[in-house]
């Protein structure tokens, strides 16, 4: 609520003003308020009257003070005031007045405002004397240290800044951005910024977004440009409005720059105990830190006093909010201070104190308690003066109250805080609430419920718990309490921050130690200092600030102190949109036949950047609802006719306008208009559909009986033989006799008089059939070469047929001919062969037959064959190759197996090469064997094969399995065979397995599975899964069930999550109660923020509320005995490192150079982590981790030797390693022999000592005469960078002496003197000053001296001065001070205060004051209201400057008020006084005053005129008039007793004495009388309406006009507004599209249009009794060209439309062509549309052109079509393409026509559409698809069409090769074939087969085979040497498997013994094998493989293998091993020491 609305407020500031000297100056000030205020100028406290020079007016709102002949005296400032009863404001105003002026005598000019008379200096300073006391502008102003250094820091930098080459980019820079600030109220704020840009940028300065020219007088700042790009504003005298953030923009020609700073204002603890003071303002003291020369005395001003009973009220519900707000104007800006109950408020968890956007003052009292109850004040004051605004705030407290409400407390950080409140009863559920965020229960927050008791625990407290809590009861009751926490952060962020894009968004925090190190934070990332993000701490204080923010900045900002942290959500809102404003201007036309047009005008000022739509909308009158009729965006106008409307009737219209903003109000139309609909459909036309042949009927009816036109396909058709058409009132028929196919789907149209409806014709076939035909007919067996004829006899005579071959439609070609007459229907093939043999079928729509061919050759014979190849045996996996010869080579065969029909596969391949038939099995297995057959027409040749299985081998598992299972599991046991036809069989503990009910075996291919369906201990033991050549072992153990997770029932999950969406993972486990922990890629996860963990019965969940992708990873639900793993993807491309060119993979830098390393990411969004020496590096002062687009560089700025090591760039899916050695130079202090060594200074001044070291994390140390020296309040030592300083503060004598810097490896000493400043008079003036003063005053001299001990003397025209009985001297700290009291003239002279360096000097002239005084008072006087008053007094002396005033307000003299003078007599007269003229009158004559009192007393009105009765006529005006005595007298209209007010109907005037009342529109419920009254008399008349006496003045005339012509009558009657009905033929008209009746005036039309005989007739006009007639005669009119056909020139495919019209619609036309009746056709359309004729020709060729004629038997005309040959021409050419493999090429070819077709090219072969090939057409636009895009695509694309061609490129970018399906391990036995086999992404590259590091080429036992994208490795007859690792290399890419080769049945024939020997005797091992194998084996000691050498000597002897262990030892004691294959042994060795 907006409680302050009636303070006044100023609309615009008074501006600058400069005028010329002897010119007039007008000062301008805009105000308002409610009630209206008092306004007074002033200048220098001074109260300026209207007189002598002075002129002071009022217009309206705005307020001018005129000067005429303005003089330099006059330059200053001056003061504008208002007042009201509600408060006061003040606006400050400057005329700076130009030109020459004389000087005069001492410089001085006297300046006389009112007699008061002040001096002032050149320099434009002014001096006023107040109680004696001199009051000076200080022209010293306090430099701020930390200005200062930036000016000191600044000047190097300008050093440095010099060798720096500039770029060539003109854009304006930042150099050197602006400093923040922080200074005392009162001293000057300078920032300061260097600037680059060509052009020099012009630069402008702003405040929290506002121009300082609107915020600020031009005194109060300046900005200014200096050499070198240097800018700068300065504000003097800060105040704490003033503090904020600046912004500096620089802008030119290229671009733009922003930079900001912020200025903190301190308050002094004298401003501090003004705020605390109760009248705010009464205590301001003299500032110890203000350093002017003499003493400026501040403006003493007290509070006005609240009158508590007049404040406005406002009461709010507990827990409700309440909002204060006060709009307080003033310059300079006010200080605003609000308080309650006489206490000021500062900021906090419940009052937010703050400026709004509108520039209202806001005060909003959060969550109020009852205690808030009190009186809120509103109190601003700047340096001209204060005000006040006051509210009473009343809090209500809830129904039903807590027992025990909460209670504030105050709780450490990472405490446990605990609120409790009671509820009245114990079922009332309470809910918990942070401010406006519901609390759930959860391990933050924990919930209670125990009684009445209501409690909430909150866990580990932050600081961002602070905050209000409150309880809810369900009635809406609440209980508040404030939550305290005290940490290391004491002012913590706001929860959440909204500003408009385009602010700046602050955040201040304040913490508890000023050492502390501090990070922002926003969204995660850490800010860094920019010209958008401001970062600045001032001791305690830390301030965040974005400068012009936009949406994207838009985040959580965090703040980070130690452990402690905060968190503010910075929300950026759009600007706001205000919705469209209503049109204006609204007109109607309804001087239209059943029509309405409706016009208006856009808003002038509305929005055209946002898209605004205008809504038309109508309301039937007598209906409430509003429907739409008309939109657009554009139009302002709309014609509504009546076919819109639904029923006839009277209609309303309005408009307004719409966008996405919102809606305008409307506007609505001023009249009402009757409409009245077109003809409607009643029955619409149906579709209709016939058999060829049959009629086709279509009809239609209307609701009313017009002529109505029927069009087939857009031709007119009229009533002939074929075509039937009849009209039976209101109904339509059409008829259409045998119809035929060519209609089939043809439209069907009807039109009449504006009605259109269509229908489709729909023509079926008729059955066709085929007649019987005998089997020779149908059976035809040719010889090769013979002519074969097929024919058939089909039943209808037209019936169309298609021949077919094998089921493919045949065409006719050289061969072929396709023959039709009569019924007949024939196919005749010249030459037959055997291609023509099949089954030919000839088809109609109904019937189909069919014929068979058989076209016999020479026979085919085999050649012998050689019985070893009809009988072909074959091993597994081996090729198969049947080869037979034919005698011819193009004769077919057909090969079988087993008598079935054999077709090509993967695996057997069919060839044809001559006479040689081949039949290729390229893997042979089982199956495969059996009887061949290759048949050749009756000729066959057989074959037989048979396939050997190889022994079955147990692929998986490779080695023995141990398994534990639980009780009741359901267990399996596995084994993969190489042969799925291999048999197994299970045994258990030796003994073989059945099947049971518990048992099953089961096979499935090649797997052998054993399955136990319920587990138990009885099932444990050892299992072999045994086949007839291998066998595995399964050692089975079974145990108690564990805890099961029973869902999800797959042990590991894959889930892919979108980034930013909530992901849930459940687990079911079986047991409620059992423990449950989550690992998060191994780690066990902790809960947070963004990690949650619930239990929910036998339920647990993992919830992460918002994924990123830092939440990819596994994640395990883990149990005891079971867990199941969740895969969760987060989906985003992997990240990919590539190393920066610039920086080198090894780095050796100094410790003065910074490290950057860059690394280029794959994705501009990608995280990566920079490791050092596998330490994570974070973000410091020193470390920068940026991101910029593609590049992440990591720069150490100032690097040391501990950051030497291993970086490491992790992108998770990628990583770069980086080494670096960072070595130290030695310390070296830099320009030693520049550096000042003997400084000096004066006492109190600061002194610096300062040095530059070669390294800035150089340890360095202080010394004074020997002694270390450690910082405190005076000694501030500062590390800068590589500068080291040492800064004393305020320097005393004892400071002096010799300071040593130890850096180490240099040092430097200063020798530093400390002197005493000599004593001045600070400032002081060289020119003496002037005063004036009475006799009797006292004379005050001051001044302040530079030191407090100085001692002064003060001398009067050189004598001196010392303590009497009237002169006092004072002395204190700096102040010294003389007063003389009760001055005389011979007082006057030259005073001097002597300080010995320095002398202030004024010289003081004493004068006799003047005697005045009033010989003669005033009187009070009494008056009658009009009459004149005159006061007199007599006053001495004669020359008296006398000045009259009215209520303590200067009276302004004109007509009513006149003063004279005659000698010491005064007389004031104020003419004809009214009531408002009582009051007090005083005459002030130089201080004197005399007083009187006016009082008028109130005149009587009475009615000096009698009113005589009136009449008038109904809808006229009447005027009642009287007259009253006095012309200020009031009256009022009253009817009945009831007071009439102004309004449409009734208008009340008044001119001198007389008063009127007007009636307008007069009914005759208006007649009566009527009483006027004042307060003393009355007066009445009668008012008498009669009905209106109607006439006609001009009747209706004969009229006689032509058929389709149009013509008016016209009727004039006596009055407006009478309704008239018009006849015709005895009917009444009503409006319609023929007939129009309009009203304008006394005058009615109506208008005929579109005449025909039948109008013809009488016309009657009657109106109330009154009639009127005329004849209406129509005739025909003969036919004549109104329009001729007009010659026409075409281009060939366009249409042409030739039009002629003529005079009548009801004609019959032909069309000629050359002479030739043009008959319509698919091409030429003829149609008709009223009198106009047209030919349409759709698409045109150049045999049309020619003469068209359009003729009507009567008369005709003609024109010539020309149609000329389009010229083709590409519009848009083909485009290179270049683009990888598999993705899709599409080329595009634009031409100028679209019934063109082109063809497309590939390097000259012509392209054919295939299944990866697409040509379409679309339009113009001709495309080229080719999909999934290969190597081999590549070339040049070629696109033709006609005589044009466009040519592009195809570049095809090859896909890298990858490894699709890798090597598997096999097993093969020793003499058989293995296939080593993998499939690769791309047959373009080759491969490379190794065994271990050898390079494999084809032999004739190795074969290396290539098919596509498929390698493989064929090993013929492998041996065991050929076991081993082999791969293959494809690319970049390697896969590798191992190759093992089982010998025949080996196993050992002697087992290995044991072995015990002394040490060091040799031991030996030996084993005899079944088979001897070419290949080592494998020995191992203790697991250990052995390696031949001095110790260990192996032997191989055939079959038998051998090894001796020489120099044994003890600690070689273990187990000795044999393997070789699948055969193992194994032995004990002891070895026992001597």
């Amino acid at each position: 609520m907006d409680i302050f609305g009636g303070t006044p407020r100023v609309l615009g500031y008074p501006r600058p003003v400069v005028a010329k000297c002897g010119t007039d100056a007008t000062l301008r000030c805009q105000i308002d308020g409610d009630p209206h205020p008092d306004v007074i100028w002033e200048r220098k406290n001074v109260q300026i009257f209207s007189e002598g020079r002075y002129k002071i007016s009022e217009e309206g709102k705005a307020h001018m003070l005129v000067i005429t002949r303005v003089t330099q005296q006059d330059a200053g400032q001056y003061i504008c005031k208002a007042r009201n009863s509600i408060g006061e404001t003040y606006a400050a105003a400057t005329l700076k007045v130009e030109g020459e002026v004389q000087p005069q005598e001492e410089g001085q000019r006297q300046l006389d405002v009112n007699d008061v008379k002040q001096s002032v200096k050149e320099n434009g300073e002014c001096e006023g004397h107040l109680n004696g006391y001199c009051t000076v502008q200080n022209d010293y102003r306090k430099e701020n240290a930390e200005e200062m250094n930036a000016e000191k820091w600044n000047s190097k930098f300008n050093e440095k800044q010099e060798e720096v080459h500039l770029t060539s980019d003109d854009k304006p820079q930042f150099l050197i951005k602006p400093l923040s600030l922080r200074v005392d109220r009162g001293e000057d704020a300078t920032f300061s910024c260097k600037i680059w840009g060509t052009p020099l940028p012009q630069v402008t300065w702003e405040k929290d977004g506002k121009k300082l020219n609107d915020i600020f007088e031009s005194s109060h700042f300046s900005t200014s440009i200096q050499d070198g790009g240097w800018f700068q504003l300065k504000i003097y005298r800060t105040r704490m409005p003033d503090k904020g953030v600046y912004t500096c923009k620089a802008i030119n020609c290229y671009g733009e720059a922003l930079a900001g700073a912020i200025l903190l204002i301190e308050p002094t603890p004298e401003q501090e105990a003004k705020i605390m003071s109760p009248n705010g303002l009464a205590n301001r003291q003299w500032s110890p830190k203000h350093r002017g020369g003499r003493l400026r005395l501040p403006i003493v001003t007290e509070e006005p006093p609240v009158n508590v009973s007049k404040v406005k009220k406002f009461g709010v519900t507990e827990g409700k909010h309440a909002k204060f707000r006060c709009f307080v104007t003033g310059k300079p800006k006010p200080e605003i201070i609000w308080k309650k109950d006489g206490i000021p408020l500062d900021p906090g968890r419940r009052h937010l104190i703050f400026e709004d956007r509108e520039g209202y003052y806001t005060l909003k009292v959060l969550y109020c308690k009852v205690q808030d109850t009190g009186l809120y004040v509103c109190a601003a004051s700047n340096t001209l003066g204060n005000t006040l605004s006051a509210v009473h705030l009343s809090v209500k407290g809830p129904a039903v109250q807590f027992r025990r409400p909460l209670k504030d407390i105050e709780v450490k950080e990472w405490d446990v805080a605990v609120l409790e409140c009671d509820v009245p009863d114990e079922s009332v559920p309470a809910a918990w609430y942070l401010e406006d965020q519901r609390l759930m229960p959860s391990s933050k927050y924990g919930m209670e419920q125990k009684g009445t008791r209501r409690r909430l625990t909150i866990q580990d407290v932050g600081i961002d718990d602070d905050g209000v809590y409150l309880c809810e009861m369900p009635d809406g009751a609440k209980s508040i309490a404030e939550l305290s926490v005290k940490g290391e952060i004491v002012r913590k962020l706001p929860r959440k921050l909204e500003v408009l894009e385009g602010e700046n968004a602050a955040f201040c925090v304040e913490v508890e130690h000023d050492d502390i190190d501090v990070h922002w934070f926003k969204d995660g990332l850490e800010l860094h200092e920019t010209h958008h993000t401001i970062l600045k701490s001032f001791g305690k204080t830390h301030i965040l600030v974005f400068v012009n923010v936009a949406h994207q900045d838009s985040g959580v900002v965090t703040f980070v102190a130690g452990r402690s942290k905060t968190s503010s959500r910075l929300k950026v809102k759009a600007t706001r949109h205000c919705p469209p404003i209503c049109p204006v201007g609204v007109e109607m036309d309804v001087d239209r036949p059943n029509s309405i047009l409706l016009t208006w005008i856009p808003a002038p000022n509305s929005q055209t950047s946002t898209r605004s739509i205008f809504v038309l909308e109508r309301q039937q009158v007598g209906s409430q609802e509003w429907q739409k009729c008309f939109t657009s965006e554009t139009a302002t106008s709309a014609e509504v006719t009546g076919d819109s409307v639904p029923c006839e009737g009277d209609y309303r219209f309005r408009v307004c306008c719409i966008n996405k903003y919102g809606r305008s109000g409307h506007v609505e139309f001023p009249k009402a208009v009757h409409l009245v609909p077109g003809p409607k459909i009643c029955h619409r036309l149906q579709d209709c559909e016939v058999m060829e042949g049959e009629d086709a009927c279509f009809s239609i009816e209307l609701s009313a009986t017009m002529v109505g036109t029927w069009f087939l396909n857009s031709t007119q058709l009229q009533h002939s033989g074929r075509y039937s058409i009849e009209q039976t009132q209101t109904r339509h028929s059409l008829i259409i006799h045998e119809t035929c196919r060519t209609e089939d789907t043809a439209e069907v149209t009807f039109i009449a008089n504006g009605v259109r409806d269509s229908a489709v014709l729909k023509v079926q076939p008729t059955l066709v059939k085929f007649n019987p035909m005998s089997e020779t007919d149908r059976y035809k067996k040719v010889h090769t070469g013979d002519v074969i004829v097929l024919y058939c006899e089909v039943s209808h005579l037209f019936a169309k047929v298609s021949w077919f071959k094998d089921g493919k439609e045949l065409q006719v070609t050289e061969g072929i001919n396709i023959q039709s007459e009569g019924n007949m229907r024939r196919i005749v093939i010249q030459s037959a062969d055997a291609s023509h043999s099949g089954v030919y079928t000839c088809e109609t729509s109904g019937d189909v037959t069919k014929f068979t061919v058989d076209v016999a050759g020479p026979p085919v014979d085999f050649s012998p064959v050689p019985e070893e190849e009809l009988h072909k045996r074959s091993m597994e996996l081996d090729p198969v190759v049947l080869v037979c010869h034919v005698s011819r080579d193009d004769a077919e065969v057909v090969w079988y197996k087993d008598g079935c029909e054999i077709q090509p596969n993967n695996n057997i391949t069919l060839q044809a090469e001559g006479t040689m038939r081949r039949l290729i099995i390229r893997s042979a297995e089982t199956s495969d064997a059996g009887n061949y057959t290759c048949q050749a027409g009756n000729n066959s040749m057989e074959f037989t094969v048979s396939v050997k299985e190889s022994p079955v081998m147990i692929v998986e598992p490779k080695d023995d399995i141990v398994m534990e299972r639980y009780i009741s599991e359901e267990i399996h046991l596995q084994c993969e065979l190489s042969r799925s036809s291999g048999k197994v069989l299970w045994f258990k503990d030796g003994e073989e397995v059945e099947e049971s009910d518990n048992i099953q075996l089961t096979s499935e291919g090649p797997y052998r599975k054993l399955t136990i369906l319920c587990g138990s201990i009885e099932n444990s033991g050892e299992y072999v899964c045994e086949t007839d050549g291998d066998s595995i072992f399964f050692q089975l153990t079974i145990k108690d069930p564990p805890v099961r997770i029973i869902s999800p029932t797959e042990s590991e999950l894959k889930i892919t999550q979108l980034a930013s969406e909530r992901l849930e993972l459940s687990c079911e486990i079986s047991q409620s109660d059992a423990p449950v922990c989550w690992y998060r890629d191994g780690l066990k996860v902790e809960e947070g923020p963004n990690l949650i963990l619930e239990v929910d019965g036998a339920q647990r969940r993992l919830v992460i509320p918002m994924t990123t992708e830092d939440n990819t990873g596994g994640y395990v639900c883990d149990t005891e005995d079971d867990s199941v793993t969740f895969l969760v993807t987060i989906t985003e491309p992997p990240v990919t490192l590539n190393r920066s060119k610039s920086t080198p993979a090894k780095l050796e830098i100094f410790t003065d150079k910074p490290i950057v390393l860059e690394t280029e990411v794959s994705r501009p969004n990608a995280e990566v982590k920079w490791w050092l020496n596998s330490r994570e590096m974070v973000e410091s002062r020193n470390i920068t981790i940026r991101k910029d687009g593609l590049i992440r560089r990591l720069t150490i700025h100032s690097p040391t030797p501990a950051d030497s090591g291993k970086y490491t760039c992790d992108a998770i899916d990628d990583k770069i390693d980086f080494q670096v050695k960072v070595s130290e130079p030695p310390v070296t202090i830099l320009r030693k022999s520049e550096i000042k060594t003997n400084p000096k200074c004066l006492i109190s001044d600061d002194l610096v000592l300062e040095c530059e070291l070669s390294r800035a994390s150089a340890v360095t140390s202080w010394y004074k005469d020997g002694y270390r020296v450690d910082g405190n309040e005076r000694f501030c030592k500062e590390e800068e960078g590589t500068f080291r300083s040492l800064v004393i503060l305020s320097a005393e004598l004892g400071d002096s002496g010799e300071y040593f810097l130890d850096a180490g490896d240099d040092n430097i000493s200063f020798q530093v003197t400390v002197e005493e400043p000599p004593v001045t008079i600070v400032g002081n003036s060289p020119d003496p000053e002037y005063q004036e003063m009475v006799a009797g005053d006292d004379l005050i001299l001051a001044c302040d001296v530079s030191r407090a001990s100085a001692p002064v003397q003060w001398y009067c025209n050189d004598r001196l001065l010392t303590n009497d009985c009237r002169t006092n001297i004072e002395s204190y700290g700096t102040l010294r001070k003389i007063i003389i009291s009760n001055v005389q003239p011979s007082d006057s002279g030259k005073y001097v205060c002597d300080a010995v360096g320095d002398k202030m000097i004024s010289v003081v002239r004493i004068q006799v004051p003047r005697v005045v005084e009033f010989l003669t008072e005033l009187h009070n006087t009494t008056v009658l209201e009009g009459e004149d008053a005159t006061f007199k007094c007599v006053v001495s002396p004669e020359d008296v400057h006398l000045v009259w005033l009215m209520d303590s307000e200067v009276i302004t003299l004109g007509d009513r008020f006149q003063a004279t003078q005659n000698g010491l007599c005064h007389t004031l007269v104020i003419n004809k006084c009214q009531m408002l003229d009582c009051s007090k009158i005083t005459a002030e004559a130089e201080g004197k005053i005399s007083k009187a009192s006016l009082k008028v007393q109130e005149a009587q009105v009475m009615f000096t005129k009698k009113m005589e009765a009136v009449i008038a006529e109904e809808f006229g005006d009447a005027t009642l008039e009287t007259e009253i005595s006095l012309e200020t007298g009031e009256v009022q209209w009253m009817r009945q007793g009831v007071v009439i007010q102004p309004g449409p109907r009734h208008t009340l005037a008044q001119d001198g004495c007389k008063r009127s009342l007007t009636i307008h529109s007069l009914t005759l419920s208006d007649r009566g009388t009527y009483r006027c009254e004042t307060l003393h008399d009355r007066a009445q008349v009668k008012l008498n309406v009669e009905p209106r006496k109607i006439s006609i003045r001009k009747g209706l005339t004969d009229q006689e006009t032509f058929e389709r012509e149009t013509t008016s009558f016209e009727v004039e009657l006596s009055h407006t507004d009478v309704e008239g009905i018009w006849q015709k033929g005895g009917i009444r008209m009503k409006p319609n599209n023929q007939w129009r009746m309009s009203t304008n005036g006394r005058i009615h039309s109506l208008t005929l249009s579109n005449l025909t005989l039948e109008d013809t007739g009488t016309i009657v006009f009657s109106a109330e009794g009154l009639r009127t007639t005329a004849r209406l005669t129509v005739k025909e009119t003969p036919v004549s060209i109104l329009r001729p056909l007009a010659d026409a020139h075409v281009e060939e495919g366009l249409p042409a439309t030739l039009e002629c019209e003529f005079s009548r619609h009801n004609i019959e036309v032909r069309w000629l062509k050359n002479g030739t009746e043009l008959k319509p056709g698919k091409n030429c359309r003829v149609y008709s549309m009223g009198r106009k004729r047209f030919c349409q020709i759709l698409q045109c060729s150049l045999a049309d052109s020619g003469t068209y004629t359009c003729d009507t038997r009567e008369i005709s005309t003609s024109c010539s079509l020309e149609v000329y040959e389009h010229k083709l021409e590409i519009v848009q050419d083909l485009e290179d393409l270049y683009i990888q493999e598999d993705q899709n090429a599409v080329f595009m070819c634009e031409v100028s026509r679209d019934d063109v077709t082109g063809e497309w090219y590939k390097d000259g072969h012509k392209i054919r559409p295939t299944s990866t090939i697409k040509i379409r057409t679309e339009g113009t636009k001709h495309f080229l698809l080719v999909c999934n895009v290969k190597a081999e695509d590549a070339g040049e694309v070629r696109f033709v069409a006609r005589d044009i061609e466009s040519t592009a490129y195809l570049e095809v970018e090859e896909l890298p090769v990858s490894i699709v399906k890798p090597l598997r391990d096999r097993t093969a036995l020793e003499k058989h074939r293995v296939i080593l086999e993998c499939t690769v992404s791309s047959p373009h590259y080759s491969a490379t087969w190794y065994k271990g590091r050898e390079e494999l080429v084809s032999s004739e036992r190795v074969e290396i085979l290539a098919d596509g994208c498929s390698h493989k490795l064929v090993i013929q007859q492998v041996a065991v040497e050929d076991e081993g690792t082999y791969s293959i290399e494809v690319g970049e890419h390697t896969s590798q498997a191992k190759l093992m080769v089982e010998t025949q049945a080996l196993v050992m024939v002697r087992e290995l013994e044991d072995m015990e020997v002394m040490e060091p005797e040799s031991a030996s091992f030996q084993c005899e094998l079944s088979v001897a194998i070419n290949k080592p084996p494998v020995w191992t000691l203790n697991g250990e493989t052995l390696v031949p050498g001095p110790c260990v000597h192996l032997e191989t002897h055939g079959p038998v293998h051998k090894l001796t262990l020489k120099n044994t030892s003890v600690d070689m004691s273990g187990t000795v091993k044999f393997t070789m294959g699948k055969a193992k042994s194994s032995a004990t060795l002891s070895v026992t020491a001597e």
